[in-house]
């Protein structure tokens, strides 16, 4: 029998900042960061929608930290998919929990929610709470393409918001109106490009701020914005090649016929024997010579770069 969601209530006073931060997966520092970036105190409530550990450099002293962090009382902690023990943990033979850690993350809630607000790792299958199974809370694929609205807002973490972005990538927080659900990961950990987003409620209103770690560069010429036709996400990551070049290749997109040039070591072959590509995009970011940008990685005469929240191409002269 599939176990039920844990779901626990609480209170969110009028002018309280509510901080909202979904999959650190292990990246302590930029998490301390960006705690500090916002300033928190014991003046706002601070809600971690899961996946602490796993997949980052410091998996052992974030779960630490953040069950630190979980004693205070105005700190609330959910669980994730990667959160969960067994089979989760299965491949990661090189963390393991000691058993105080495994019965706090086996005791953390599914689903915390307040007078107007749900906050879940992964999703919900329908407003009634009661009804939740715990996997699918914690592990909730694609949740925001599964045409569900809802009555209160619904803060969500798990699949990075980038997988969303079917245009153009952009790893900021995406706020649906009409659905009223809000994504907030930021893809730290699980995409090489991520960054780790605070999302921040006051009174019912919206902020966001974030932190990477990416070297900053300073672009030596403008130029116009172009493309933004397709941006590979991972639902739709297959490829085949057209036309092979030294290291950036032409690839058409399987499922749009969309045709674009992506670096070679962006793509891999699965063990189905499909061509896969990640992060493959036709944008080009609009920048004036002289703007400071995040460089991502440099491929040859182009520079992966993220603007603002925003990754696409910038040209430079080959080296």
């Amino acid at each position: 029998m599939e176990k039920m969601a844990k779901i626990e209530r609480i209170t969110i006073p009028e002018n309280k900042r509510v901080i909202c931060i979904s999959d650190i997966h292990g990246a302590l520092d930029l998490f301390k960061r960006l705690l500090e970036k916002v300033k928190f105190s014991d003046d706002d409530i601070l809600i971690l929608l899961g996946d602490y550990y796993l997949k980052g450099p410091q998996n052992h002293e974030t779960l630490k930290y953040v069950m630190e962090l979980s004693q205070k009382d105005n700190v609330h902690a959910l669980r994730g998919n990667c959160d969960a023990v067994g089979e989760i943990l299965a491949p990661y033979a090189d963390f393991t929990m000691e058993p105080q850690e495994i019965e706090w993350a086996e005791n953390l809630p599914h689903i915390i929610e307040s007078q107007d607000y749900i906050f879940v790792h992964g999703g919900l299958t329908s407003e009634n709470l009661h009804e939740q199974q715990a996997m699918t809370c914690m592990k909730n694929d694609a949740f925001m393409e599964k045409g569900l609205i809802f009555s209160k807002w619904l803060v969500t973490g798990h699949w990075p918001v980038n997988n969303y972005c079917h245009k153009i990538a952009c790893y900021d927080p995406i706020v649906n109106e009409e659905q009223k659900i809000i994504a907030i990961d930021g893809g730290m950990g699980t995409h090489a490009y991520g960054q780790l987003n605070a999302f921040i409620i006051f009174n019912g209103s919206f902020s966001f701020d974030s932190v990477d770690d990416f070297p900053l560069y300073q672009a030596e010429k403008s130029q116009v914005e172009s493309g933004g036709n397709l941006h590979i996400t991972w639902n739709d990551r297959f490829v085949e090649l057209v036309e092979r070049g030294e290291d950036v290749s032409v690839y058409r997109h399987v499922a749009t016929g969309v045709t674009l040039s992506i670096p070679d070591e962006m793509t891999w072959v699965e063990s189905d024997g499909k061509l896969a590509a990640a992060h493959g995009t036709d944008y080009f970011l609009p920048v004036t010579a002289g703007e400071t940008v995040s460089a991502v990685k440099w491929f040859g005469d182009r520079i992966y770069a993220k603007k603002n929240g925003v990754c696409g191409w910038i040209g430079v002269d080959s080296a």
